[in-house]
């Protein structure tokens, strides 16, 4: 086989052989370090399993910091809305503590002289009663009304 690739050599001139020869020489050198080369930058099976059970392992940790993220989001939410209801109630107390002081407490009059009377004459005052408390009343209702549909949409008792 030698002999043929020096008679073929022998037809080339001097610039075709060297030519030939680099062609020659990094096809051999293509062929026996190609191989090796692939290899080093390929993983094997052994490397595909270890780095496929690496990703299943942080895949399961990245879960279950999820799962405990959102078990924490869930319970915050329960604690706010709990915060909120307590609150909410204590502004019910206060509010029936005001209306039981209002309803306790004796209708003010509010007094008006009477126009005929004079200057000289004695006063003779016409006693009405104050619509204010009436109206503190209702005001007061409508706002302990708004607040138990809160508390009722929000899940409390």
């Amino acid at each position: 086989m030698f002999k043929y690739i020096s008679e073929i050599l022998s037809q080339f001139t001097a610039p075709q052989r060297i030519l030939a020869l680099l062609i020659l020489v990094l096809s051999i050198v293509i062929i026996t370090l190609g191989p090796s080369f692939i290899d080093s930058i390929t993983l094997n099976q052994e490397e595909f399993q270890q780095e496929i059970e690496k990703q299943e392992s942080l895949n399961q940790k990245f879960k279950d910091e999820i799962q405990t993220l959102n078990l924490k989001i869930i319970e915050n939410q329960r604690k706010c809305t709990d915060d909120i209801i307590a609150r909410e109630m204590e502004i019910m107390q206060q509010i029936e503590d005001l209306k039981r002081r209002v309803g306790n407490s004796s209708q003010q009059n509010a007094i008006i002289l009477n126009p005929t009377d004079t200057v000289t004459e004695s006063y003779s005052p016409i006693m009405l009663p104050d619509p204010r408390p009436d109206m503190m009343m209702e005001g007061l209702n409508r706002i302990q009304n708004s607040i138990r549909r809160d508390v009722n949409s929000r899940g409390g008792n």
